[in-house]
């Protein structure tokens, strides 16, 4: 499901990397969570959004 060739936006990308510094879900857009939900860079743990490995690996690739 995760594939670095998967293209994520800037503002997409941001969020990432806020959901990575253990931002809340409401300091980034719905609509964002759910799509970093779906390509399996975050999970959804007691409401808040943590990153999984996938998604640490992405934010590590910086792009």
């Amino acid at each position: 499901m995760t594939d670095s060739t998967t293209i994520l936006g800037a503002d997409e990308f941001a969020s990432l990397t806020e959901v990575g510094k253990g931002k809340a879900q409401g300091e980034i857009p719905q609509a964002h969570g759910e799509r970093l939900t779906d390509l399996g860079y975050a999970i959804r743990r007691l409401g808040e959004l943590e990153l999984t490995s996938s998604g640490a690996r992405r934010l590590a690739t910086g792009e």
